[in-house]
């Protein structure tokens, strides 16, 4: 695919990714190349509908990633991981969006699991918004200061969407989908 990164290499040998009905754990462990980096998969830090986000570390340097991957037999849903991945990259740089790094995907044909499979490389935020709030009301209420910061840094990242050509919205907007940064 011209948008995604022509190439998806796997070092770990034959069945890396596992087949489709193995248990996504079999993913760590392994280690995936992307572009000029080796990552080794650590752990599960996340699951979706049809996605599942890991915790990745480049060997060369040591810094660690989030990696998200996604299986696809759909068109549509080909389509819609393109898209994503396409905002990931017009929206990198913005200080309240977190940072694109690289994406590659390989078709069903190669696949160990008979489907479409897509990595997207982000910047790693350790926190959830939602596990900062629970903490901070344990010790009383939040201050005005500590929700006119969260609610600002949020509007700037919607506001940053909004002003793309054509705007972009985000829809599902909401704590548990806002982290903190490292």
């Amino acid at each position: 695919m011209s948008l995604l990164q022509s190439a998806l290499e796997f070092l770990a040998g034959p069945g890396s990714l596992g087949a489709a009905s193995r248990d996504q754990n079999d993913f760590v462990g392994q280690v995936v190349e992307m572009g000029d980096m080796k990552l080794r998969i650590k752990k599960v830090i996340a699951e979706g509908g049809f996605a599942f986000v890991y915790e990745a570390q480049d060997l060369g340097s040591g810094k660690d990633y989030a990696l998200k991957r996604l299986l696809s037999n759909e068109e549509e849903k080909n389509k819609a991981i393109i898209q994503e991945v396409c905002f990931m990259k017009k929206l990198s740089g913005h200080p309240n969006i977190v940072q694109f790094c690289s994406a590659a995907s390989i078709g069903k044909e190669e696949s160990d699991t008979g489907q479409g499979e897509f990595l997207l490389l982000t910047e790693l935020c350790k926190g959830q918004l939602v596990e900062f709030l629970k903490k901070v009301e344990s010790k009383g209420p939040l201050s005005c200061d500590t929700v006119l910061k969260i609610f600002y840094q949020t509007c700037r990242a919607v506001q940053h969407m909004h002003k793309q050509k054509p705007p972009i919205i985000h829809r599902d907007l909401k704590q548990k989908n806002s982290y903190l940064p490292n």
